[in-house]
């Protein structure tokens, strides 16, 4: 009972947070001021495109859950987000799925970013703002329709601002048709960010616009353009990888981010620190949240060899199973014995933060360190940052499309090593291309982990439904730390419908818009 109480004054205090200092900022322009100033002043459009960033969903505000517990990555200690009630026993539904507020929202925000364009030449100032603030809106309506794309395939084109009086009742288009949209509007982007002013990361700019494009031609398996476009974003030399790979999630100005979406206290915050620190005995308690799976755990290599611990010769230690790993091991996870918050953590049974089945515990030995601003009071609204994209994404894409294509292996061994140096480990060798494209997957899984990109990894390469991937496993150790036969014992074997590559239209869409069917297989 304390906790839905909990819950409900976060929520409130959340509502009053965006509805006060968000809404009433950036709506009062478009209702105090006329349309006729808004899109001749700058300092009015810059306004208005900042209600089309704010909509833009990240992975701290989804509901006390992180879209990669819905993966083999992670378990969610809480029964009922929609990780663990939706997605992981495949519940999914046109009525009841998660990513339906996403069709709503992005449509709304396409409805602004279309007004926005059909009016924009009328924009005066000098040429650098102008031509940026035309880039940002044909930057953001690509965003948009490619996370329309990458959940729900096709989707309708939409390029005019609708009145009651139009044809409202618009038809889907087709994926290919989709995707040709959302390239023709990042390359306008492109073009007109090339003479155009620059600004933070917050806002769209050409390197942004590039890897966005090379990103989505990666996931329609459009190999060539992919790399090509990825290879601009590296040869332009305005981003670099930050040599200590913890900072890059918690600071705001590190070279490595493209773009993002950043808090600042008081004005604007979440709870990721509250949802994902620990539940615990001690004064250190959070709410557990996010716990990595033995699955993950398994994946980090050792550093001296650059094998898994199950590898002959890798060097590692069931003794000592947490020493030695990958460096990115102990700035994403906590496990038994890692320190924290000047505690050690005891996720054996019995201990402080114990491995548990019911209550907020840990369901699987471990839990979150990634993101977590450590010295600050997890209590308070949270103020780091969410990544979209970052530099080290754009090198494994690039990387990932020249494997795919079968094309410059060499130059894709070159990228995947630049990652890992960055992270101290050795460098793989070249190899075929069956080698290198497993290479390629095991890095993008421990480079990118908690990013939200494992969820839509596994499903553009059709391994989603692999029984490996729904075996859920946790850490199997008894009440001194000392790992039972070989550590690892089974949580959950998860359900999986290959209807779920693809998301269901929106009922509710269906039904003020019979033109839409059909909806995607399996979800009729």
């Amino acid at each position: 009972m304390k906790k839905i109480k909990i819950l409900s004054c976060l929520t409130i205090a959340l509502s009053l947070l965006y509805s006060c200092n968000k809404d009433s900022i950036e709506l009062e322009p478009q209702t105090a001021i006329s349309s006729d100033v808004i899109f001749t002043d700058p300092a009015f459009a810059e306004t208005y495109l900042n209600k089309v960033y704010s909509g833009i969903p990240n992975g701290f505000n989804r509901g006390w859950y992180m879209l990669d517990a819905a993966t083999d990555d992670a378990e969610n200690s809480y029964p009922w987000p929609a990780s663990n009630t939706i997605f992981n026993p495949s519940n999914i539904t046109a009525g009841n799925s998660p990513f339906n507020g996403l069709w709503s929202n992005s449509y709304s925000q396409i409805r602004r970013l279309n007004n926005f364009i059909v009016n924009y030449d009328q924009l005066e100032g000098s040429e650098g703002l102008v031509n940026r603030l035309k880039a940002e809106a044909h930057f953001l309506r690509g965003f948009y329709y490619s996370y329309l794309l990458r959940t729900f395939g096709g989707v309708p084109i939409i390029t005019e601002p609708q009145e009651l009086d139009d044809d409202l009742l618009v038809s889907r288009n087709s994926e290919e048709e989709t995707l040709n949209f959302i390239v023709e509007e990042f390359d306008t982007a492109i073009s007109l960010f090339q003479n155009a002013e620059s600004a933070a990361s917050t806002r769209g700019g050409l390197a942004a616009a590039l890897a966005m494009k090379g990103r989505i031609l990666l996931y329609q398996e459009k190999y060539a353009e992919s790399a090509s476009a990825s290879k601009q974003v590296i040869d332009l030399g305005t981003h670099s990888l930050d040599p200590d790979y913890q900072n890059v999630f918690l600071d705001d100005n590190t070279p490595e981010v493209i773009f993002d979406v950043q808090f600042k206290d008081p004005d604007k915050g979440h709870y990721a620190n509250l949802f994902n620190t620990p539940k615990s005995t001690r004064e250190i308690s959070g709410w557990g949240g996010t716990g990595p799976t033995q699955n993950l755990v398994d994946q980090y290599e050792m550093q001296a060899t650059g094998l898994r611990p199950e590898e002959a010769g890798s060097g590692y230690d069931p003794a000592s199973p947490y020493e030695g790993r990958d460096p990115r091991f102990y700035a994403s996870i906590l496990y038994d014995g890692a320190e924290w918050k000047g505690f050690t953590i005891e996720h054996r049974p019995g201990g402080g933060e114990s491995i548990a089945t019911s209550g907020d515990f840990t369901r699987t030995g471990y839990s979150l360190k990634k993101f977590i601003q450590e010295d600050r009071n997890h209590n308070l609204i949270s103020t780091q940052h969410w990544i979209y994209i970052r530099l080290a994404e754009v090198y494994l894409n690039y990387a990932e499309a020249l494997i795919e294509s079968g094309n410059n292996l060499d130059l894709a061994v070159q990228a995947i090593n630049t990652v890992r140096d960055r992270a101290n480990m050795p460098p793989i060798a070249l190899a075929g291309q069956d080698e290198l494209r497993a290479k390629l997957r095991h890095e993008r899984r421990i480079e990118l982990v908690f990013e939200e990109h494992r969820f839509w990894d596994i499903r553009r390469w059709g391994i989603a439904g692999d029984p490996e991937v729904l075996t859920i496993y946790r850490v199997d150790m008894d009440a001194n730390g000392d790992l039972i036969d070989d550590g690892k014992e089974v949580w959950e074997t998860r359900t999986w419908n290959d209807r779920d590559y693809l998301f269901p239209i929106p009922q509710s869409e269906i039904d003020k818009n019979p033109n839409l069917k059909p909806n995607n297989p399996g979800y009729d």
